[in-house]
């Protein structure tokens, strides 16, 4: 009886979803539709940026979007990060509720945290990945190459030139600690290579221990 009435906000909530799936789920497969052009499903949940859930027929999964690094909302190590909730809004605004089409690359479509990959294509035809990208609240992931890796990277630059979401940060006045996000090294402001980073590969910090709990360790000289 004590835990009664310890979260009402949480219960309804959760209620609401398991109410929204069990009505899906009536539908039976007929909510699948798979064909060439990708699978048909319904976001009954945004995580955050670049992670969403999906009713597949009477399925559940979760998905990451492809090509696409949002900031973070609630990392275990990172925290929230700057613009992880608007990053997680913006998402939650374009497709949640929503009837979407799930786009595959050739190869193994779950990570190793069993989340399919894919890209997000709204009905009228916008990659929602790349959308994601254009207004500021994600950037291109690097790691791995992907069909979309040349308009993706084009989409950030652009992004990136008119300050746009989380590149707004890119307006701080001199004195900002650098980071390079391949080495994983930060640059304070007069060490050798602090203006030698690649715009592309940079990552801005308000303090060194902003930089040490993302990882990044310190430049020599």
């Amino acid at each position: 009886m004590a835990t009664l009435g310890k979260r009402p906000g949480r219960a309804l909530a959760a209620t609401g979803v398991a109410a929204l799936l069990a009505v899906l789920a009536s539908f039976g497969t007929a909510l699948r539709g798979s064909g060439a052009d990708g699978d048909r499903v319904f976001v009954y949940q945004v995580v955050d940026g670049d992670t969403i859930r999906v009713v597949t027929g009477t399925h559940r999964e979760t998905v990451r979007l492809l090509g696409v690094d949002a900031p973070e909302t609630h990392h275990p190590v990172k925290g929230q990060e700057p613009y992880g909730p608007e990053a997680t809004e913006f998402a939650r605004a374009a497709l949640q509720g929503k009837w979407v089409r799930l786009e595959y690359e050739d190869g193994p479509r779950k990570d190793k945290y069993h989340r399919t990959l894919a890209y997000v294509r709204l009905d009228d035809g916008t990659l929602f990945n790349q959308s994601l990208i254009e207004a500021g609240y994600a950037e291109v992931f690097r790691r791995f190459p992907f069909r979309y890796s040349e308009q993706f990277r084009a989409a950030e630059r652009a992004a990136r030139a008119s300050h746009v979401g989380m590149w707004k940060l890119a307006e701080r006045p001199a004195g900002r600690i650098i980071g390079n996000r391949h080495s994983r090294i930060y640059h304070l402001p007069g060490q050798s290579h602090y203006d030698k980073v690649a715009e592309d590969n940079r990552v801005y910090f308000d303090s060194e221990e902003a930089a040490r709990a993302a990882g990044y360790r310190p430049a020599q000289r």
